[in-house]
């Protein structure tokens, strides 16, 4: 199983939140406030370097460094990226908006995108939250062109969306779509539910493994592979379509499958992806359905009885009903039914509130008391409740006689009865106080533990930066060290060469003069003649059995092979090695950093600075009117020597990643390793609209011989070879 499947949008929230409620800011790709590719921003989840790797570096840049996209007619292609996508497994969410963007220096092939990590809340309450803040950052990304105006929004959105998710409640149905929106959606007018009957026989035979109960994360991914259907967006609103797609999607796929949801703004589909991306998935970003149809728009030719069974599975969906359809053909053999989704789906419930409403009140009446003898003091009759009720329920009886005793017993039960009110009312106060008084305390410590965490993740995240430093520094001095010993040992090869050489020259000199014609003339001539062309610095020679160099070694390590026509070419590509012994740098991709690499990320303009360099370095032992170049198409084709993608091992180029240099296939009928399906080579040749010439193929392209790129463009798939000629050649 990959690591994606295993971990991507698993994230266990605790590590987060003690609520289980958690949300991360990030963004990357390309904006005129970086020079290049946006630095990590907000990376702080797993899932969220997923999402980068799969759907940027590998998915948007496969495609444009495989030019698919090129391929396509104006018709065909999307014009710009304005997109919005959800990707959603298990409870958690990733919602992010990507737009059109460029760098720096103008470059605009790659969107910009701002991504949200959502744990613990609903997809409804999220796409509430999200929707907004997403528009928000791309139009405050878009009006600015400073990277650290980028970084200030992105922690204010940050942090008020952290506020909000902490105070969200997490319960309630996660994809909610209201009964009057599912019955306008299902009942489009015209076509009916023609074009949901088309979905659902596509659903039914692609993702028939994904289903619940049939799906098993643990055991199923080898075997399966990721699949997509492009819909109708068919909703009236994006919050919208994107809950119902959702909820009709997560009827039919198990819930620990990752389901992505790409929704161009500016189109009405939406395109579906279950599984893990890879990069041709990612096609659909910029294919109208001229490239990429509609699944609903293809005239199946459906079954009397599948069109019954889908059929009552609209309409009950239509009800609110989540279960998912049965949809095999009564003509089918008896297969076991499937299991229901795991966990099911919340059917509509309606929601209430019971509010019990209790009290106590006592009205004492004291009305004035009368007796036939006379009046009774009217202080005591207001003090005597029970004498007036007596008085009320017995209006003809005549009081007694002696009434003063139930007077002060009445009264004292009255003060009795104020009293234990008025302690009741001061105890209910005093617990307010302190239920005030503990809600606050616990505020402030949750504000500290909040406070404590963000800075031991500060802490940590300065001191994963420190290691990274450190790490690159010791690795700066590693490759400074090897290539100080390796010009040491140069030096001194090259020395032991020269002398051999002055030797060999003195040698055939001699003999010359006691024989001018001697044994073989032609010998002689060709001796000299490559003696005199062949650089003196090196540190190993080959030679051909009449005597004269065919391979040699430079003062860098590098080696070069002589061709027929009298051109010396670089055996193999440019070493990232080699690259930092003369550029004091190395711009490969960290994952791919080996000496032996074939460097990489190299912009055409830092190829020909190489090459100056290098002619510099070895200038006191090149023949005049030699130089290093990159090499003209015509002299790629001469050194490529006809070999084609064909007689590669695998036929074909395509691989995950480049390999070190002389092991990606046998070397051609010069000698030359590498020359088809490493890296794209760069050559001097100009193409138009300001670019230069690339040829060869990549470790990830389709098998193509050519392509063309801006001479300030960097790729994963771009480097280099080195040709030693005469300046009048170039």
């Amino acid at each position: 199983m990959s690591d994606f499947l295993k971990k991507f949008l698993l994230e266990d929230p605790r590590r987060f939140n003690p609520s289980g409620r958690f949300v991360a800011v990030a963004a990357f790709g390309k904006h005129p406030g970086w020079d290049d590719h946006v630095e990590d921003l907000g990376l702080e989840t797993e899932s969220l370097n997923f999402a980068k790797l799969l759907l940027y570096v590998n998915g948007i840049g496969g495609q444009i460094d495989s030019g698919a996209w090129e391929k396509l007619e104006p018709a065909q292609q999307v014009p710009a990226f304005n997109h919005l996508f959800v990707w959603q497994r298990s409870g958690q969410v990733l919602v992010g908006r990507m737009w059109s963007s460029s760098d720096g220096k103008g470059r605009k092939r790659y969107p910009m995108v701002v991504c949200l990590h959502f744990i613990g809340v609903p997809l409804g309450w999220i796409l509430k939250q999200a929707l907004p803040v997403l528009a928000e950052l791309e139009q405050g990304c878009v009006q600015t062109t400073s990277a650290a105006d980028v970084r200030s929004l992105l922690a204010r959105k940050r942090a008020a969306l952290r506020e909000a998710v902490q105070a969200a409640d997490g319960r309630g149905e996660n994809t909610p779509v209201s009964p009057e929106a599912l019955h306008r959606i299902l009942n489009p007018g015209q076509n009916g539910q023609e074009g949901f009957l088309r979905v659902l026989y596509q659903i039914h035979g692609q993702l028939g493994a994904f289903a619940p109960g049939v799906f098993n994360v643990r055991t199923s991914p080898a075997s399966i592979r990721v699949q997509q259907i492009r819909v109708p967006r068919a909703a009236s609103g994006v919050e919208e379509a994107l809950l119902f797609w959702s909820r009709f999607f997560l009827v039919q796929v198990d819930a620990s499958v990752p389901l992505l949801l790409t929704l161009p703004l500016d189109a009405d589909w939406v395109d579906v992806t279950v599984g893990e991306p890879e990069s041709h998935e990612l096609f659909c970003l910029r294919a109208t359905p001229k490239a990429v149809p509609l699944v609903s728009e293809v005239p199946y030719k459906l079954e009397e009885d599948f069109r019954t069974k889908a059929t009552a599975f609209l309409q009950a969906f239509q009800r609110g009903e989540t279960t998912r359809p049965d949809l095999t053909p009564a003509s089918a053999s008896v297969a076991p039914a499937s299991a229901p989704a795991k966990g099911g789906w919340l059917k509509w419930l309606g929601v209430g509130a019971i509010v019990v409403l209790a009290g106590a009140a006592a009205l004492f009446v004291l009305p004035k008391l009368s007796s036939s003898s006379g009046p009774v003091d009217s202080k005591s009759a207001k003090a005597d409740p029970l004498m007036a009720a007596t008085n009320r329920q017995n209006p003809g009886a005549t009081p007694p006689a002696t009434n003063q005793p139930i007077v002060e017993t009445a009264q004292s039960k009255a003060d009795a009865a104020a009293e234990a009110a008025r302690q009741a009312e001061e105890k209910k106060q005093s617990e307010a106080i302190s239920a005030a008084t503990r809600l606050k305390a616990e505020i402030a410590a949750a504000a500290k533990e909040k406070d404590r965490r963000a800075a031991e993740a500060a802490a940590e995240k300065e001191r994963q930066r420190q290691l990274a430093q450190a790490a690159e520094l010791e690795n700066q001095k590693r490759l400074a060290q090897a290539a100080k010993e390796k010009e040491r040992q140069a030096a001194e090869t090259a020395r032991v060469e020269a002398e051999k050489q002055a030797a060999l020259a003195k040698q055939i000199a001699e003999q010359n003069k006691a024989a001018p014609l001697a044994d073989s003339p032609a010998k002689t001539q060709l001796v000299s003649a490559t003696l005199a062309t062949a650089p003196a610095v090196t540190t190993a020679t080959a030679h051909s059995p009449d005597g004269a160099p065919t391979q040699m070694t430079n003062s860098i390590g590098m080696v070069l092979v002589l061709l027929p026509s009298g051109l010396w070419v670089g055996k193999y590509e440019v070493t990232q090695a080699e690259y930092y012994q003369v550029m004091k740098t190395n711009p490969s991709n960290p994952k791919w950093l080996n000496d032996r690499q074939p460097v990489q990320q190299v912009t055409w303009n830092d190829a020909i600075e190489f090459t100056r360099k290098l002619t510099e370095l070895e200038r006191s032992s090149l023949p005049a009117g030699k130089s290093y170049s990159l090499p003209t198409e015509q002299q790629w084709k001469e050194f490529s020597a006809g070999q084609t993608f064909g007689e590669l091992p695998n036929g074909t180029a395509r691989r995950k990643e480049p390999t070190v240099v002389g092991q990606s296939g046998p070397p051609n009928k010069l000698g030359l390793f590498d020359v088809l399906g490493n890296l794209w080579e760069w050559c001097l040749d100009d193409q138009p609209g300001d670019q230069k010439l690339l040829k060869g193929g990549a470790f990830n392209s389709n098998d193509n011989y050519d392509r063309a790129l801006p001479p300030d463009a960097k790729s994963l798939s771009c480097g280099f070879r080195c040709v030693l000629a005469s300046t009048d050649n170039h």
